[in-house]
């Protein structure tokens, strides 16, 4: 439950409170990216999953946290993780450094609040920043990722 935890942070800072007209100002994070969707959330999910698909990279796991959230009491609007990857770069990981593992696969996050709804995610070169063997793929990467992004953003 604890990589929940920053999302669900995040997540809440999109609904604006009784009398509010904007979302809560947060701290920029180092790497991280949010953007407004231009769809309503489910269409957001689905158009995520296909541009992901069309950049040659595979969804491996999809997580329901307003369902895991409901399961302890908390009601909240849509809000999706999706983790996506792909096999050829986990094997230039393996082969460059092995320890970069846990780092994958990404994620992007989807959340659904009174402003819209917004994704989430960290840069490719943020995250393999600290592999010296990496940066490259990291970089390459940034520009796979934007484009998944592009397509609810743009």
């Amino acid at each position: 439950m604890a990589a929940v935890a920053p999302m669900l942070v995040l997540g809440l800072a999109l609904a604006a409170q009784p009398g509010e007209k904007k979302a809560k100002e947060m701290p920029a994070m180092k790497g991280r990216i949010m953007a407004m969707s231009k769809y309503p959330f489910n269409e957001t999910v689905s158009q995520l999953k296909r541009a992901i698909e069309e950049q040659g990279l595979m969804v491996v796991f999809t997580a329901d946290h307003q369902a895991m959230l409901q399961m302890v009491g908390m009601q909240t609007k849509g809000m999706q993780g999706i983790e996506f990857f792909h096999p050829k770069y986990g094997k230039v990981i393996a082969q460059n450094d092995h320890m970069a593992g846990i780092e994958i696969p990404f994620r992007l996050m989807v959340m659904e609040g009174d402003m819209g709804t917004m994704i989430a995610y960290y840069r490719p070169s943020h995250v393999f920043g600290k592999y010296l063997k990496l940066k490259a793929l990291g970089r390459e990467l940034d520009g796979v990722v934007e484009k998944i992004a592009q397509a609810v953003t743009k």
